[in-house]
């Protein structure tokens, strides 16, 4: 929506490198504004008030502002804050509403749907105009009202009852916080390193478009339940090293083609393992107590991503593809390191409690089979 609003602006312009920025930016913002602001409310209206407002923030996209960049500017923002405002809120409902056992299997079915439904929104969007485009993505997110409106009532956590609340400091000085994130925003660095490593690959774009995002659906299912079994940290190590090999693999092998299908089927992987678990369950197993700002600032990284390439992109365009996966490698087994010392989140009485259910269920069966 954003870049057909702007069509006005030359690529590479000033202009179009502010509209480019100010969409993440303004997600994170509103989203530091909304923990804060909506972390008292009642989270059955705060829900539904942010769906109400996304719906009014896409229907506005499809003013043509044309060549009124201050227009498209402020459309910008508002889409972004229309997002921003109530993630923290929402992730918060998930968290509270999902026992931490089963939180893992969630947030993979939820990453699941949605990275089987952008494909098929955008390819709906993209050919469209202005208005058609906006009016698909009005009628996308008022699909969610029934859901929002049906919040069940009564409990203290949703009802606006004043509930106890952590300072941004208080998460910032959380040692268990900041080893994640630590490791979270180095990942999100080298990925987008990789995203200029990938610049001259264009023969294997069926593989971006249709190879990589498939295995990363596949993998937030299989990470969301793997996590709830033998915890988050084994995952988030497994997703790192992985990557990181295939990383060293493909700065080595650049000029074979079975490198670079190595490459994006591993990377799809450990993205959904990756995702699963620092977009959805980590920021809120950790959380005992104001989990929106948990929440709010444990996003950034992700939407770091979409920042860094528009700024950089032109000083980093000519690093040979070799140089840029060979750092890649490096960094992100550094990254590794902070994982070391992170504390797992899954209790362990859950990891314990799953493992005595498997041994149990493997002891009837030998039972039944020398009976």
């Amino acid at each position: 929506m954003i870049t057909k609003a702007g069509y006005a602006f030359s690529t590479g312009g000033v202009e179009n490198l502010v509209l480019e920025v100010s969409y993440p930016i303004s997600i994170v913002v509103s989203a530091v504004l909304g923990s804060v602001i909506l972390g008292r409310a009642s989270k059955g209206r705060v829900l539904s008030a942010w769906i109400l407002a996304g719906i009014v923030a896409s229907f506005c996209s499809a003013i043509p502002f044309g060549s009124a960049f201050a227009g498209t500017l402020t459309t910008t923002i508002v889409l972004g804050a229309s997002l921003g405002i109530g993630l923290p809120a929402c992730l918060d409902y998930l968290k509270s509403s999902t026992p931490i056992g089963n939180r893992g299997r969630l947030g993979g079915v939820t990453l699941f749907g949605a990275l089987l439904c952008v494909p098929l929104i955008y390819a709906l969007m993209s050919p469209s105009d202005l208005w058609v485009a906006a009016l698909t993505l009005v009628g996308w997110r008022s699909l969610c009202l029934p859901f929002a409106f049906s919040i069940p009532k009564g409990e203290d956590d949703f009802t606006g009852v004043m509930r106890k609340q952590t300072s941004f400091r208080g998460v910032l000085q959380t040692r268990t916080f900041v080893l994640y994130f630590v490791a979270w925003l180095m990942f999100s660095l080298v990925d987008f390193g990789s995203v200029l490593g990938t610049k001259n690959v264009a023969q294997f774009g069926v593989l971006v478009k249709v190879v990589e995002p498939a295995f990363a659906g596949i993998s937030t299912l299989i990470g969301g339940v793997i996590s709830d079994r033998v915890g988050r940290k084994k995952v988030l190590i497994f997703g790192f090293v992985s990557l990181g090999v295939a990383y060293a693999t493909v700065g080595l092998f650049s000029s074979f083609p079975a490198a670079w299908i190595f490459y994006f089927a591993v990377d799809g992987v450990a993205l959904g393992l990756l995702w699963v678990l620092f977009i959805v369950v980590l920021w809120g197993d950790m959380a005992s107590a104001g989990s929106e700002k948990f929440y709010a600032l444990g996003e950034i990284p992700f939407f770091l991503t979409e920042i860094l390439p528009v700024l950089l992109f032109s000083y980093m365009a000519e690093i040979p593809e070799s140089s840029i996966f060979s750092l890649a490698a490096f960094f992100l087994f550094l990254a590794v390191l902070p994982l070391l010392f992170a504390p797992e989140t899954l209790p362990e009485k859950n990891i314990r409690d799953r493992e005595l259910k498997i041994y149990v269920a493997e002891a009837k069966k030998m039972e039944q089979k020398y009976t």
